[in-house]
């Protein structure tokens, strides 16, 4: 692995620089992202996942490569107080010799990020019809309700745990129409849900 020191003057401190999870510590005002580009435009990059642990108070950055060849993961931050557009913090330039399990993680919005929302489980965001998992637990603070939209017909309202976990339990059985799960959230200032994580279904 090569790193390549930071671009932007936002300090952030590098925990850990494992290809596959990499974990950072920033200051309360600093929001972190990740990206990456496989360096044979032909190849496919694979996917990348970033969420806030609110246990460690540590930003988590994932990446499953899905082939193996030279990567390059980028850092991205956004300071809340003077930052208007993302700014790249650091680069790591790997080379995968040999990839592990493909894991493509769900899609989330800039509302996940925002609010430091925690993914508990689960982290794949690819369902097999046959074998759903039981139910979604994350952590959204300072949030009114998340649901989990099935379909439109169907909506599944979270059981609020504790420490701002929500836990939404999943149908044993959905219709073939049904391509995506869609967690949704309502904001404490807002009259309508938004879109904070997308599964897709097979």
């Amino acid at each position: 692995m090569r790193f390549w020191t930071p671009f932007h003057t936002s300090s952030i401190d590098i925990i850990s620089d494992a290809p596959n999870k990499m974990i950072f510590r920033a200051p309360d005002r600093i929001r972190l992202q990740m990206t990456v580009d496989h360096l044979d435009l032909n190849q496919k990059p694979g996917t990348c996942f970033t969420h806030y642990n609110h246990q460690t108070r540590l930003w988590e950055c994932f990446h499953s490569p899905h082939t193996s060849g030279q990567h390059r993961l980028f850092i991205w931050v956004l300071d809340n107080e003077e930052d208007t557009q993302w700014a790249t913090a650091v680069r790591f330039d790997i080379y995968i010799k040999r990839k592990g399990e493909f894991i493509s993680y769900p899609t989330t919005t800039n509302i996940f990020n925002i609010l430091r929302c925690q993914l508990i489980t689960p982290m794949n965001g690819h369902f097999s019809r046959e074998s759903l998992p039981t139910d979604i637990v994350l952590r959204v603070p300072n949030v009114r309700d998340v649901q989990l939209q099935i379909d439109e017909q169907t909506l599944v309202t979270g059981d609020n745990l504790q420490n701002d976990i929500y836990k939404l339990e999943i149908p044993t059985k959905i219709s073939n129409d049904v391509k995506s799960f869609v967690v949704m959230v309502l904001c404490a200032d807002d009259t309508y849900y938004s879109t904070l994580i997308t599964y897709r279904i097979e």
